[in-house]
């Protein structure tokens, strides 16, 4: 018999695997942001038009780039 307790459990094993694909996927996204600044491919500019992403985060990942080199 599948219960109240069964059901939370599953909705919260499902949050848990969204936000885990979600993070991944954000990984993902600031190494490739990360490798256009570094080879300078892209400026922070169109790299947030292109990659459709927050301006302020594209800055902030070339600032920790910059710092890095």
């Amino acid at each position: 018999m599948y219960t109240v307790i069964d059901l939370l459990r599953d909705q919260g094993i499902e949050l848990g695997l969204e936000k885990g694909i979600e993070k991944g996927r954000q990984e993902g996204r600031q190494e490739d942001i990360e490798k256009l600044l570094l080879k300078g491919i892209l400026s922070p500019e169109e790299i947030t038009s292109v990659l459709e992403v927050d301006r302020a985060w594209v800055e902030e990942i070339a600032r920790q780039v910059t710092r890095k080199k």
